[in-house]
């Protein structure tokens, strides 16, 4: 019923609220008069019948225009002048004071209210009121000027037009309701939106104006100390690793930056396919075996599952490498880092285990976000919390989940897992690439 309604009044954002409104008053307008012509020729009331008839046409007109035509200014002039005249001609051929012009009259003003531009308020308004107490004040003083019908007669077509009445009034106040709590969630919608793109951009100002910075400054000042002194072989290699860990660090880090960028921006777009994670994990472990001896760290790589998961590689890749580097990052010395899968039903779980410094408990629920505090590894490596943002991000995008049991002094365990590729899967990824080319 609400898609046919809509169908009859219009949608937003084609139509306003108060074309919306219009549309919907014609329509039923249109609706109840049709029905008053026959309720009036039921009670041999011709008169009053054409003149319901007049109505009819009138209201399909305007509907016409505003509605099919789009023009709905021109409506309104058309429905206000038509009514006007149109009521006036009810007052005088249904009973005056008697019958049900007055509340019809009534149920005009209310419609004004709601339908014309606010500019026009005082002049139809003043106008239905001028006209209300003329037609009074006639009746007042020439009462046998106003024809006069049988007592059931009036009295059913009373009924009749409260009836109609009531429900106009409860259809429009009911859309006008919906309308405002629909605008309201769309307006908090938006605000809730605004507030999340404000604290994006504070925290990437943030990045860029100190966490960025800094590890900047200490590659420079590495560069300087090395350029200007003259240094022994043990203190010469001290201050090269300390550089190599900057820069790999400042590198990680802008990596990440611009890859989150990119997506807060342009969005990213998915290729899921069939991949092997334990090849997939071997070829980053040939990376960090290095950095991790670096530290003194011992990275076990215990992945049995021969099997595909449905991913993107690239992303896989991506997030894999954050992981790994952070648990680096926060094991201290003559710690190791784990990493192992379990299959649980059409899912993989990778798991990435390490024995480090764990989460503070404090900061358990906002690792995950923009709000998440910067930290400090066991080296002193510099963190912005942006790798962990990217990650649950691009899990997500694959369909994929991501948690953590993190003990402090302990250590902590990452949980993510895929969905495990199927031929079936293949089919429809191929189905949607030929879908998509066909667009």
């Amino acid at each position: 019923m609400s898609i046919t309604w809509a169908k009859i009044i219009g949608q937003s954002p084609e139509f306003n609220l108060e074309a919306r409104i219009f549309n919907g008053v014609c329509f039923l307008t249109a609706l109840g008069t049709l029905f008053g012509t026959i309720g009036n020729l039921l009670l041999e009331a011709q008169q009053v019948a054409v003149l319901f008839t007049i109505v009819f046409g009138c209201m399909a007109v305007c509907y016409y225009y505003a509605r099919v035509k789009q023009r709905f200014l021109t409506g309104v002039l058309l429905y206000m002048i038509s009514t006007n005249i149109l009521n006036f001609a009810n007052f005088w051929y249904n009973s005056g004071v008697n019958g049900p012009a007055l509340l019809i009259y009534t149920l005009s003003n209310f419609l004004v209210v709601s339908i014309i531009p606010k500019k026009q308020y005082l002049f139809w308004i003043s106008l239905n009121v001028l006209i209300v107490l003329s037609l009074l004040l006639v009746q007042y003083r020439y009462p046998h000027l106003i024809p006069t019908e049988a007592v059931t007669n009036r009295f059913i077509r009373m009924g009749f037009v409260y009836c109609v009445t009531l429900v106009f009034i409860f259809q429009i106040t009911k859309y006008i309701r919906e309308s405002y709590n629909s605008e309201r969630a769309l307006v908090e919608k938006h605000a809730a939106e605004l507030q999340i793109a404000n604290e994006t951009k504070n925290k990437l100002f943030s990045i860029l104006a100190h966490d960025l910075q800094s590890p900047l400054s200490s590659i420079q000042n590495y560069l300087e100390v090395l350029s200007e002194l003259r240094l022994d072989q043990d203190e010469r290699q001290s201050f090269e690793k300390n550089l190599l860990t900057s820069t790999r660090g400042t590198k990680q880090m802008v990596s990440n930056l611009l890859l989150w960028s990119k997506a807060q921006m342009d969005g990213v777009k998915v290729n899921l396919a069939g991949v092997d994670v334990k090849r997939t994990v071997h070829e980053i472990f040939k990376t960090y075996y290095t950095i991790a001896a670096e530290k003194k760290i011992t990275l076990s790589n215990q992945l049995e599952a021969n099997g595909l998961i449905s991913a993107d590689k690239d992303m896989l890749q991506l997030i894999i490498r954050n992981l790994i580097d952070n648990a680096i990052k926060f094991t201290p010395p003559g710690g190791e880092i784990i990493i192992a899968d379990e299959i649980a039903g059409d899912a993989c779980c990778i798991v990435i285990k390490d024995s480090g410094i764990g989460i503070p408990v404090e900061q358990q629920a906002s690792i995950f976000s923009l709000n998440a505090a910067s930290t400090f590894g066991t080296k002193n490596e510099k963190g912005v919390g942006l790798g962990l943002v990217l990650c649950k991000e691009y899990i997500e995008m694959q369909d994929g989940k991501i948690r953590f049991e993190s003990t402090p002094g302990v250590g902590t365990t990452f949980y993510v897992s895929f969905k495990l590729f199927a031929r079936d899967d293949e089919k429809q990824i191929a189905a949607e690439a030929v879908a998509v080319y066909n667009l």
